[in-house]
């Protein structure tokens, strides 16, 4: 061999040497590995960042797809898309084989064959091992439910009281313990994500989701909506008793021009940015991991399709850094609904740009991917917008530990499921009954001799859960969770030579009405969800308003306890009643929470998170409305007001002390004296109100700027603090279309506790 060749050979020889030694180096896909020969992404030792960029540059554009992408487990299960049945092992392997698919979610009512806690697990198991398994790059799913009030999917988790009721409670802790407890539970059964807490500020009673919300405060709602959060994810969601919360529905979905679900609103800018901008802003800054859109549309514009509020808005503005979660089938209905786009591929083009990262489809797996990848091959969506969405929700897996451990241990599930937090429970639905109206029947004497329990929804376990319990309507068929019924609380907490009768026939109730000392007549609505839920009358059905009418004409005393999502018209009906409560939807401990309040082993303490209505002519109706005009003096007279709630103890406030003069920068300092006169130990929700006196735009005649709830022993007094960040009191100024910076006006404010008030001056500066 002469030189030359020799030359030659020994340089192929270098060149193949180099490139094995790159290839050993940096990995089949050009990707460096670390050492060992592990691939970054594997290596939990890495940072998250590295670990997404490196899984992202090894994905193909068929895999990024499809971790857009989230479907209904009935995908998965029986013989059709719909049949809930076992999982079906063709449909599993396409699923995550062919598709990639990277989400799935169990809608309302979808479980498995049977509706038991270690079956959830075992299924969950089961589809995170196929997804793993059948994924070229072992990329796990992330598996999403609505546990709205509790796990409230699965048969014998308790069900905590929904979120209308809650908020009536004022108590942040208690949210945070019940966030607490619903993540343990829900991740025990294989499940990492949570669409809830709902974070609409409830506006129209009419709508039926209405019971969802924590109220028409945004302050409030916000509040309770970080509590929920803060429970649900702590400070490390890889835990195995922490879930993924979501934020939702961003944005103004509560507001509807008609009162009816998934349809239109009007909501001026100004309106949108200080009324239903804040509880996105405070979940987002207390660590919201996800935030699912509203499926309405805002000023003739479909959410889904609004990069305004998605990018603009909710990336800009608030700095959202997770995942934007459609809500059910919505990107179809930009076409098939709202008709903006006449065909699939324009409307997922138009909402992937405006800002979503992930659609719940919730079948229709391959139509929704083709169309996809075809719309970024057309160039009609860019691939930096696909790898940034991808990017968001590969880092919540990886944040959530589903790399390292994505299974459960199907044997814990049921200890950590079943007939949890019952006294939980009990002091959630304690704390949100709110007593209204009581002549002095209430407490109910330890002497009484005979009471009578009627009402459709005295002895109906449906009606006190609401929807969104087992099933998305409620509750159906024999799927029944543990609970205590109102007629069995009262029963259990009666003395033994207390007769308690019971009939829900309205001629046979009025009879036994007239051998009884007291009728605690149990009325209102039946469970519903979303759109089947809306109403256009917010009536009592006829044959209840019979009922109390006609033992209203006998002379024994009457307690009104109201069962229902929204405040219903009972102007009239009160007037035949000794006492009312309203219970809302009270969930598993409804029966026990009734029971200790009627007999007094608790002092009633919620405060309406709503305005109450006489009739729904007035609607919409909320207390933080613009000043009246002149000719106008009936703006605000409700049955009763946001923040109204009796107890039976008494309770003076004196001493208040807030700071005079404060800057732009500063904080408030608010002091006063709570005492309890009565002879009860009772808890008191102080709330904290503010009105500014004068203000280059309309500002609400008041609004709720803090609370803080006390408990005290009769005749015992405290000293309740609140602070109150002059920031909060900004205001967007200027003209109508509400777009100016929200700035805080110099001038005096008036806080007010109770029927005690101080002026504060806020100041550029102080000298």
């Amino acid at each position: 061999m002469n030189p030359k060749s020799i030359f030659i050979v020994l340089s192929l020889i270098a060149i193949i040497i180099a490139a094995v030694f790159f290839f050993i180096r940096n990995g089949e896909d050009g990707n460096q590995l670390v050492e060992g020969g592990e691939l970054l992404y594997k290596d939990a030792a890495q940072s998250i960042d590295v670990r997404v960029q490196d899984l992202l540059s090894r994905m193909t554009l068929e895999e990024k797809a499809g971790q857009m992408t989230q479907v209904n487990v009935t995908k998965l299960q029986g013989s059709s898309e719909w049949d809930a049945g076992a999982l079906n092992d063709e449909w599993l392997v396409k699923t995550f084989k062919d598709y990639h698919v990277g989400s799935v979610l169990s809608g309302g009512g979808t479980t498995p064959v049977s509706n038991e806690p270690k079956l959830w697990a075992e299924m969950t198991n089961e589809i995170q091992k196929s997804a793993i398994e059948n994924s070229r790059l072992g990329i796990p799913v992330i598996y999403g439910v609505d546990a709205v009030h509790g796990h409230n999917n699965v048969i014998g988790a308790t069900i905590f009281p929904h979120n209308l009721g809650l908020a009536a409670s004022r108590n942040t802790e208690l949210i945070k313990k019940l966030g607490a407890s619903t993540a343990k539970s829900v991740r025990s059964t294989g499940i990492h994500w949570n669409f809830a807490p709902v974070a609409d500020v409830g506006r129209d009673l009419r709508w039926g989701r209405y019971y969802e919300t924590f109220g028409e405060d945004p302050y409030l709602v916000s509040e309770m909506v970080t509590a929920s959060i803060i429970g649900q994810q702590g400070e490390d969601i890889s835990l195995d008793e922490k879930v993924a919360a979501t934020a939702k529905h961003f944005l103004g979905y509560s507001q509807p021009l008609n009162g009816q679900d998934r349809s239109s609103a009007e909501i001026p800018l100004r309106t949108l940015r200080e009324i239903f901008y804040p509880p996105f802003e405070k979940a987002i800054a207390n660590g919201a991991k996800t935030v699912m859109v509203n499926s309405g549309a805002i000023n003739g514009v479909p959410v889904h399709a609004s990069k305004y509020l998605l990018t603009d808005v909710l990336r800009g503005e608030m700095s959202f850094e997770g995942v934007i979660v459609t809500d059910w089938e919505d990107i179809i209905r930009l076409h098939s609904q709202y008709q903006i786009t006449d065909n699939y591929k324009d409307s997922i083009a138009l909402s992937i740009n405006a800002g979503v990262d992930m659609s719940m489809l919730p079948v229709g797996i391959e139509d929704y991917t083709k169309n996809l990848i075809e719309a970024v091959n057309e160039e009609l969506i860019p691939m930096e917008r696909i790898d940034d969405a991808v990017s968001r929700i590969l880092t919540l897996k990886f944040e959530l530990g589903l790399f390292e451990n994505p299974f459960i241990d199907a044997e814990k599930t049921e200890a950590l499921t079943l007939d949890q937090d019952r006294e939980l429970a009990r002091q959630a639905a304690v704390e949100s009954l709110t007593l209204l109206e009581n002549d002095g029947v209430l407490p109910l004497s330890e002497e009484i001799k005979t009471i009578l329990v009627t009402g459709p929804s005295s002895d109906n376990i449906a009606n006190q859960m609401g929807g969104w319990t087992i099933g998305w309507q409620g509750l159906v068929g024999n799927e029944v969770p543990p609970a205590v019924t109102f007629l069995e609380g009262i029963q259990n907490a009666a003395s033994p030579d207390t007769n308690v009768l019971f009939e829900t026939d309205t001629a046979k109730a009025v009879e036994a009405a007239k051998q009884a000392d007291v009728t605690i007549v149990v009325f209102g609505e039946g469970p519903y969800a979303e759109f089947d839920g809306d109403t256009t009358n917010a009536a009592v059905p006829n044959n209840q308003t019979e009922l109390i009418q006609k033992l209203a004409e006998i002379e024994t005393s009457v307690v009104g306890v109201l069962v229902a999502g929204r405040p219903l018209i009972v102007a009239d009906l009160i007037r035949d009643m000794d006492a009312f409560i309203m219970a809302y939807l009270p969930g598993t401990e409804g029966g026990n929470a009734l029971a200790d309040i009627l007999f007094g082993k608790a002092n009633p303490s919620g405060k309406l998170a709503f305005s109450w209505p006489k009739e729904v002519g007035q609607l919409p109706m909320f207390y933080n409305h613009y000043p009246k005009s002149a000719a106008n003096d009936k703006a605000y007279l409700p049955l009763y007001e946001f923040g109204y709630g009796l107890s039976y103890s008494k309770f003076n406030y004196s001493n208040l002390k807030v700071d005079e003069e404060v800057t732009k920068n500063d904080v408030i300092k608010i002091s006063v004296d709570v005492t309890n006169n009565g002879d009860l130990a009772g808890s008191e929700s102080v709330e904290l109100y503010v009105d500014q006196q004068l203000s280059s735009a309309l500002t609400p005649v008041k609004k709720l700027a803090g609370f803080s709830k006390v408990n005290l022993e009769p005749n015992e007094t405290k000293t309740v603090e609140l602070e109150l960040p002059v920031s909060q009191l900004a205001i967007v100024p200027g003209d109508i279309l509400g777009d100016d910076v929200m700035v805080v006006e110099e001038g005096i404010y008036t806080l007010n506790i109770k029927k005690l008030a101080k002026p504060v001056t806020v100041k550029e500066s102080i000298e």
